[in-house]
């Protein structure tokens, strides 16, 4: 579900929920998790899994396409799938909206819903034309006239009124008053090179016109990256009244290893605080690493330490598991996961190999997340020195715990915690007997210990 109401639901449920989700290190009462009140926590909808396409129409350089998912998802956002403003109106009044048109239909099909992620100036609109930029020059600049902008989100909206989701302000900005803006080759360090007074006034436009044009949508804001100066761009574009102009704080949480984001989040929360925005929901837009692909000789990197060295496999599918659990008990509202099929030219962030179309570790472990997490309720996570456990009430009601270590095995007691009898590791296929709680075998992998 998408829309005003399941916003509105979720910051119901968030406000509930703060402080309440409490587990204590180290306790060793059966009562622990009992006494945690995760009836009081949002159940996860199928839109908590959401996904990046790139490849669906435009080919590779090869001719080669992306196969769509042969696993579970709720959302997709479009971004870096040759839709943003630059591709839809080429020039001024023309318009181009045959391939988002096709996305469209595809997702409506496959009964996904969309999350759109506007901007990327057209050189012709552009208040810079002659600034480098990626695709085409100026795209970077805020528009040099707003009514350009306006003209721009609001076609949009009106020709797809009911059918996007979600429309989100612009993807990754810095800001000329947070950042040195240009790179020594005189590109943009991120994909907005403006102040943040004046992605503001975009957020502002566009947020009236959407709410005048589809009551139904909802707006997100634009998406900083947690990478450098990511928090004190948010606050930023806080400081210049863009809170107002959102009805979903987005960011995009690449850091490694996924615990460092727990933190963030915490961080991220404290900070909305501070501007008595605490009730708006919060959504990663995007999160990913890059994986080993033997079959294309990409190889694992031997030293990986930021998100973006390349992991091997193994380490992928705990990485996929464990970062959405952690968004999940961070009260994070989704997730979309960058990406589904990214291989060269580009990094290899696709989780699934051979442009979609065959199984990985990455692919496993999402549709099991995808089976554990929908529909449950995930509580505040705790770490005992290596060890990471996080309550989870799951849809059919029964209780469980998660729990996993961030080295490369070791065992946990779950008589300290409840009456365990089964475990679900994260790449078996079924549950198994748990032939002594005191001692279940835990490893880099989350698994779900049950009653």
């Amino acid at each position: 579900m998408s829309g005003s109401s399941d916003v509105s639901s979720r910051r119901a449920l968030l406000k509930q929920a703060v402080g309440l989700a409490v587990v204590c290190v180290g306790l060793k009462s059966r009562a622990v998790l009992a006494a945690i009140p995760m009836d009081s926590l949002p159940r996860l909808d199928k839109n908590f899994f959401g996904l990046h396409l790139h490849h669906l129409l435009v080919p590779y350089p090869d001719g080669g396409r992306t196969q769509w998912p042969f696993l579970k998802f709720g959302s997709w956002r479009i971004w870096n799938a040759y839709t943003p403003w630059l591709d839809l109106e080429p020039s001024a009044g023309s318009w181009n909206f045959s391939r988002l048109d096709l996305y469209l239909t595809v997702a409506e099909k496959m009964g996904v819903s969309v999350v759109l992620t506007l901007g990327r100036t057209p050189t012709w609109a552009s208040a810079r034309p002659a600034e480098k930029c990626g695709p085409t020059p100026g795209c970077a600049a805020e528009p040099a006239d707003i009514s350009y902008w306006e003209t721009y989100v609001s076609t949009v909206v009106n020709r797809y009124r009911g059918r996007i989701g979600a429309y989100e302000i612009w993807n990754e900005p810095a800001f000329s008053n947070v950042d040195p803006i240009y790179r020594k080759d005189g590109t943009p360090i991120q994909y907005f090179s403006g102040s943040a007074e004046a992605m503001a006034k975009l957020a502002e436009s566009a947020y009236k016109i959407v709410k005048a044009e589809d009551k139904s949508a909802v707006v997100v804001s634009p998406s900083v990256t947690s990478e450098g100066n990511g928090l004190r761009r948010l606050e930023a574009f806080l400081d210049a009244g863009g809170g107002a102009w959102c009805d979903v704080i987005g960011f995009h949480f690449y850091t490694a290893p996924p615990e460092s984001a727990y933190k963030i989040a915490r961080d991220l929360k404290r900070l909305l605080a501070k501007y008595n925005l605490g009730g708006k929901p919060i959504w990663n837009t995007e999160m990913g690493y890059a994986y080993e692909r033997p079959d294309i000789g990409v190889p694992a990197s031997s030293q990986a330490k930021l998100w973006s060295d390349v992991i091997d496999t193994k380490k992928g599918a705990a990485y996929v598991a464990r970062a959405h659990i952690l968004m999940a008990s961070a009260g994070v509202g989704r997730v979309y996961w960058f990406n589904w099929d990214g291989e060269p030219p580009h990094p290899t962030m696709g989780i699934a190999a051979s442009r979609g179309a065959g199984r990985t570790p990455m692919t496993d472990s999402y549709e099991k997340l995808y089976k554990w997490l929908v529909g449950a309720r995930v509580g505040e996570c705790s770490v005992d020195g290596t060890t990471w456990t996080c309550p989870i009430a799951l849809g059919n009601g029964d209780q469980g715990l998660l729990a996993w270590s961030t080295n490369a095995g070791g065992s946990i007691d779950v008589s300290r915690y409840f009456s365990a009898t089964k475990a679900e590791y994260l790449l078996d296929k079924d549950a198994g007997p748990i032939s002594d709680p005191r001692k279940v075998a835990i490893s880099e992998a989350p698994v779900l210990l049950m009653k």
